[in-house]
């Protein structure tokens, strides 16, 4: 509580600094031993204040919700080496990474350096090791040789882990890791990519607890409307049918085009009420869009959840949950939505 603290009156110093509204004075309290810097800000408007916190804490949460659905960048992996300073909303970002991807945070700064998977444990001590090796480059050289160079020498030359590496800018590097994990035709994740998060997200729940839920959807009778319209039509719905599906998932949330006209959403946080209502709303904006065009589009889905008592413990087992509800939805009569529990949702008319 006293780091929360610290950290909370460290931003707003770092906001007086920046505005004429504000004087502030250091004063140094030890209580219990726990030594911990305060500051006593005078606040001419107390309005201001509270409207530019509240602005820094939503700017963090939004940021970091947004790093929690992609891979961290190479900026913030620079940050969080040490590799440059931090100003207070950067420390509160790293802060809230650190507490909630815990050790699997050393995977994600690897991923982002090299697009390999590190399980956690080893990624730490690689971690270390390259920390390590730094210092050794430093007494043999004379110099530093800065992060990206002793992490680059010590993959390659010292532990062999990766092979064949080049160095390219970021920007193409982007470019190529979006190509080798997004369905071309959509945009949305492909398969490999969303098994890969799927399983990083059962570990993290397994180890930190929350709720998950599976959205599987699949166009009804979509072999009929390739046989009648072409697969060029065909293409077309799938992605209006991908659209609706990224207008509706939040920046949390993991969409995926799971195989031909099959999608799959993992969505963060949801338990079974608001992951059904999520694909409810779903269903009834495909059936809206594309009812008065000749295609007359419906889809059918099954949701499953992963929550406390019953949690998944495979990305194969949570896969299979969701898949049998989809089934029933088919069998039902399709156009609709099936969740494995038991609760009452008003479908949208």
């Amino acid at each position: 509580m006293f780091g929360i603290i610290s950290k909370l009156l460290t931003v707003s110093y770092d906001y007086c600094t920046q505005n004429t509204l504000c004087a502030s004075k250091l004063l140094s309290v030890s209580y219990f031993s726990v030594h911990i810097t305060l500051v006593w800000i005078r606040f001419t408007s107390m309005n201001e204040y509270n409207t530019g916190m509240s602005a820094l804490v939503e700017s963090v949460e939004d940021f970091t919700d947004k790093l929690s659905s992609k891979q961290l960048d190479l900026r913030m992996v620079m940050a969080l080496a040490g590799e440059r300073d931090l100003n207070a909303r950067e420390e509160l970002i790293i802060d809230k990474l650190r507490d909630e991807r815990g050790e699997s945070l050393f995977s994600d700064m690897l991923y982002a350096l090299t697009h390999k998977t590190f399980p956690s444990r080893q990624a730490r001590i690689i971690w270390g090791e390259i920390d390590g090796h730094r210092k050794q480059l430093f007494t043999t050289l004379g110099r530093d040789p800065g992060f990206m160079v002793a992490t680059h020498d010590y993959l390659t030359n010292h532990s062999g882990l990766l092979r064949n590496v080049s160095l390219i800018e970021e920007s193409k590097l982007t470019s190529l890791a979006d190509v080798a994990t997004h369905d071309g035709l959509t945009g949305l994740l492909d398969k490999r990519t969303f098994n890969r998060r799927l399983e990083e997200e059962i570990a993290r729940q397994s180890r930190y607890g929350g709720r998950l839920a599976m959205v599987i959807v699949d166009i009804d009778n979509f072999k009929k409307l390739n046989d009648t319209f072409g697969h060029a039509d065909g293409d077309i719905i799938i992605q209006q049918v991908a659209d609706l599906m990224k207008e509706e998932a939040r920046t949390t949330d993991v969409a995926a085009r799971y195989g031909g006209e099959e999608f799959v959403v993992l969505l963060i946080g949801v338990g079974l009420q608001a992951g059904t209502t999520f694909a409810e709303r779903l269903r009834a904006n495909i059936e809206d869009r594309f009812k008065n065009t000749p295609y007359k589009t419906t889809i059918s889905a099954g949701v499953a959840v992963s929550v406390k008592g019953d949690m998944v413990q495979s990305a194969d087992e949570f896969i299979r949950k969701s898949d049998e509800q989809l089934y029933k939805a088919k069998h039902a009569g399709r156009n609709q939505v099936c969740m494995a529990g038991e609760i009452e949702v008003k479908k949208s008319a």
